[in-house]
């Protein structure tokens, strides 16, 4: 059960990963003003469009086939990416700015309550995978006494 939850959780964050960033790599203009609109690191907004796509690709596919102690490790750093993430939107419900997400590129839908309740989710989804990715126990060696 505890194998299986592991590779739902590898496979689930890891696919998002690699379909946000993929779906944002080609139109860094656009995911530039998005970026913008949050109005929180505006002139950070043109390096984080350049770089972001890229960083969530290879996040996505570390999840998906790296070996566990990297998985593990992008476990974490992806948690914290989403951890950004979820700040970033509660940040704009707060506020009541009305602006589109682009957490999946152009025309992603605009930031509401559910859009901050499912970062929420994915974080703990995060939690949970590095949690499960920690290195298993290894059996006692049994040592011959002749």
């Amino acid at each position: 059960m505890k194998t299986a939850l592991l590779w739902l959780l590898r496979l689930g964050l890891g696919g998002m990963f690699v379909a946000a960033g993929a779906l944002k790599f080609y139109d860094p203009t656009s995911f530039a003003l998005e970026i913008h609109n949050y109005q929180l690191l505006p002139d950070l907004a043109p390096l984080l469009a350049a770089t972001l796509p890229t960083v969530e690709i290879v996040l996505g596919l570390a999840l998906l086939a790296a070996p566990r102690p990297w998985m593990r490790a992008s476990a974490f750093a992806s948690t914290l990416v989403l951890g950004v993430f979820t700040v970033a939107v509660a940040s704009v419900v707060a506020r009541g700015v009305n602006i589109t997400c682009g957490c999946f590129g152009e025309g992603s839908g605009p930031v509401t309550m559910l859009t901050v309740l499912r970062d929420v989710a994915l974080v703990a989804a995060g939690v949970l995978l590095f949690w499960l990715a920690k290195e298993p126990p290894r059996p006692a060696r049994v040592q011959s006494t002749a």
